[in-house]
């Protein structure tokens, strides 16, 4: 509880007095105006950055791993700068997402192909699935609308940081495949 407490004094607290003077486009001032406590946005925060943090360490594993067996796609990124390092990221990702399905509920009726799926009805979103489909967007590993993660750039920039540092390292060598023993 204490832990909390300190996370609530010294980053969501001040950002909270920001955001009641000057609303932007963030998470802390749509709870604002939701009349949303000070215990509800402090939950919301540490939720969203327990959630951020599982998903980009994932997404660092599988790209590490994308990285230590693809000899070429390794060569390519290394030798890259900042800007060109991030494309092979999201083509991983867009490939590998992860979270492969979500599930959301219908606000309106939803017209697909011949069917309409009634209001409030649930169904599965697969991202998997939907990212394999040939487009030029980056896919839906990081949501769309509404629910798009709003860490998603600081989750990329993290995981080539730390990726760029790890495979500079000389002699760095993967000992087996993940899932072997």
């Amino acid at each position: 509880m204490r832990n909390w407490l300190a996370i609530y004094v010294a980053d969501v607290r001040p950002a909270v007095r920001v955001r009641r003077r000057n609303r932007r486009d963030d998470l802390i001032s749509h709870l604002l105006d939701e009349g949303c406590s000070a215990g509800e946005i402090l939950g919301e925060c540490l939720t969203f950055a327990a959630a951020g943090m599982v998903t980009t360490r994932e997404f660092v594993s599988v790209a590490a791993w994308h990285l230590f067996t693809d000899d070429a796609l390794r060569a390519r990124y290394l030798e890259a700068d900042e800007d060109e390092r991030i494309g092979p990221l999201h083509e991983i990702l867009r490939t590998e997402p992860v979270i492969g399905g979500l599930k959301r509920r219908t606000t309106a009726p939803l017209r697909l192909d011949e069917d309409t799926i009634p209001p409030g009805e649930l169904v599965e979103v697969r991202i998997d699935a939907a990212n394999l489909e040939p487009c030029e967007a980056p896919g839906l590993s990081f949501g769309d609308g509404a629910h798009k993660c709003p860490g998603a750039h600081v989750a990329i920039l993290e995981t080539d940081v730390f990726l760029s540092r790890l495979f500079a390292l000389p002699g760095l060598r993967m000992v087996s495949r993940p899932g072997s023993p």
